[in-house]
C-alpha cells in the first residue's frame, strides 16, 4: 500500500515511525491509528489473520490453494495485508529486520510486543513497578497543573499499554487525591480552573475533569 493510498484512509502520515524507543506510547498511538482506518484490521491485528479453510473427502480442514480462493475469500486476505502495510508504514529501518520475517499482521506486532514487553513474567514485572508509582504519584509542590496532569497520564498509558484498565471513576479520584493542599482547597471551594484544557470541579461534578482524562488518554 502506498504512502499516497494510506493517506487516502486516513493514515496519518505524521504518526512516528517505531525505532526501538518509547514502545509503549508508540504502541498505543498506533492502536488507535489502526482502528481509525480499519476496525477490522485491529481485530486481524489482536486475533490473527483468518486461515482460508477446505474440507477433504475425509472430513478434515486443510489450507485451501491460491487457486481454489474465491472472492470472499480475498476480502479476509485483504484485512490481513491492510494491517500488515498499515504496520510496515510505522515501523523504522532500525526495527525492519526484526519482523521482515512476519507472514501476518500478528505476528508483527507479538513479535514487537515480545520483544519490548517480555514475557507475560516480565510484563507481570513491569505492571508492578510502574503500579507502584502510580499508588505513590503526587502533585509536586510548585508544579504546574498541567505538567502534573501530564506525568499521571504518561503513568496510566504505561499502564495500559501493558493490558491494565482503569475506569473513569478510579483515575479522577486517583487524581483528586494526588493533588497538593493548594489545589484541593479550590476543588473544595468550588473553584473552576482552565489550564491547556485541564478542568477541575468541584463536590463530585467531576464530568468536565472525566472527559479530560479521557481525551488525554491518548497524549504523548
Amino acid at each position: 500500500m502506498s504512502t499516497q493510498e494510506l493517506s487516502a484512509i486516513g493514515y496519518d502520515n505524521k504518526t512516528p515511525k517505531f525505532n526501538g524507543n518509547n514502545y509503549a506510547w508508540w504502541k498505543n498511538r498506533l492502536q488507535n491509528v489502526i482502528m481509525g482506518i480499519d476496525y477490522e484490521c485491529r481485530l486481524v491485528v489482536k486475533n490473527g489473520s483468518n486461515i482460508i479453510l477446505k474440507i477433504e473427502a475425509d472430513g478434515k480442514q486443510v489450507p485451501k490453494k491460491d487457486s481454489e480462493l474465491v472472492t470472499a475469500d480475498y476480502k479476509l486476505l485483504e484485512k490481513n495485508a491492510k494491517a500488515m502495510s498499515i504496520l510496515q508504514q510505522a515501523i523504522g529501518e532500525t526495527e525492519t529486520n526484526r519482523i521482515s520475517g512476519c507472514s501476518s499482521a500478528k505476528e508483527i506486532w507479538d513479535t514487537l510486543e515480545l520483544a519490548f514487553e517480555g514475557t507475560s513474567e516480565v510484563k507481570r514485572s513491569k505492571i508492578d513497578l510502574i503500579m507502584s508509582k502510580y499508588e505513590l504519584f503526587a502533585m509536586n509542590k510548585n508544579e504546574k497543573i498541567n505538567d502534573c496532569f501530564r506525568r499521571f497520564m504518561t503513568i496510566v498509558n504505561d499502564l495500559r499499554s501493558l493490558g491494565k484498565k482503569f475506569s473513569d471513576e478510579d483515575l479522577v479520584r486517583k487524581i483528586l487525591r494526588s493533588l497538593t493542599d493548594t489545589w484541593t482547597a479550590k476543588v473544595a471551594s468550588s473553584v473552576v480552573r482552565k489550564d491547556t484544557s485541564f478542568v477541575i470541579v468541584q463536590n463530585g461534578r467531576t464530568s468536565n475533569l472525566n472527559l479530560e482524562i479521557r481525551g488525554h488518554s491518548r497524549m504523548p
